[in-house]
């Protein structure tokens, strides 16, 4: 058996898998260069509950695992594979310098932004935006423009209209993307207190997957981004750690939907709180965070 009917075989027990355990623990069991693509959106360390659980810690031992997890991800993406990190701009700018920008061949790092309610100061601008490391582990890495292409901004150029005639599907999208939060009456919202909108996660899956690759989701969370490999035709791999969204990720799989048990339903008193969980989502609070600081 050769090298790559080896990794074929040995993945074909974790392929379209949702694993209860910590993502460090999957990690270490899969072979190198195995998965098309790395999607993780961590947790951000401002002391949101999943559940009744929080995962903070010390910042300095937040960067130290999150640089651990980035070197695991990358030892089992696939040279021509791309990774990508959704975070705060303090956490990813950290584990750019500790380690991303000497391990890959090229780091870039994109911006979403979206309107906010909640985070403002009178002394200083509201911020409303999380960086998206892009990593290319090597130069030749798969990238699909076609797929993400979107509508020139001006498509009466004559220069446009020659790249139109040619076959030209739209231009590559800009390094920064505006979608909005997942809004509490969204249709994709459940009980998870942090989500990722579809429409941008989709965009990241399309621009260097296709079908019948292989998506690492490094955090199962609500659900979402593994229903959509399932929908896109791409292969999925991940873990869930919390029990009640794991049970949550597996039932939206089985049904195709998100059953009304895992839809948010909110009283007062749970509106008070969850808004107070959305505030700890907004950028002030990662840089209040000091070392030596435990929760």
């Amino acid at each position: 058996m050769g090298a790559k009917q080896g990794i074929i075989y040995c993945m074909e027990k974790y392929i379209n898998k949702v694993f209860m355990k910590d993502i460090m623990e999957l990690l270490k069991k899969l072979p190198d260069r195995c998965v098309d693509m790395v999607y993780g959106d961590p947790d951000y360390n401002v002391g949101i509950k999943y559940g009744d659980k929080t995962y903070a810690r010390n910042f300095s031992e937040y960067i130290e695992w999150y640089v651990e997890l980035a070197k695991e991800s990358l030892r089992v993406l696939k040279d021509t594979g791309n990774m990508f990190l959704i975070n705060y701009p303090k956490q990813n700018a950290h584990l750019r310098v500790k380690y991303l920008d000497n391990a890959c061949y090229e780091v870039l790092d994109y911006v979403w932004v979206y309107n906010t309610n909640v985070g403002h100061s009178p002394k200083r601008f509201t911020t409303a935006h999380r960086s998206i490391l892009h990593c290319r582990k090597a130069k030749d890495n798969k990238f699909y423009k076609d797929s993400i292409a979107v509508p020139y901004k001006n498509p009466t150029d004559r220069r446009i209209l020659q790249n139109l005639a040619n076959g030209s599907k739209g231009r590559m999208p800009y390094s920064w993307f505006y979608f909005d939060l997942v809004k509490n009456v969204s249709k994709e919202k459940t009980f998870h207190a942090c989500q990722i909108p579809q429409k941008l996660s989709e965009m990241l899956i399309k621009s260097c997957t296709m079908e019948g690759d292989s998506v690492l989701i490094l955090f199962g969370g609500s659900g979402s981004e593994i229903c959509l490999c399932k929908e896109l035709k791409r292969n999925f791999i991940s873990a869930e750690v919390d029990a009640k969204y794991h049970k949550m990720i597996m039932d939206r799989i089985e049904k195709g939907f998100i059953d009304k048990e895992y839809k948010l339903k909110l009283r007062q008193y749970d509106q008070i709180f969850h808004d107070s969980q959305i505030e700890l989502l907004e950028p002030h609070a990662p840089y209040r965070i000091r070392q030596g600081n435990h929760k």
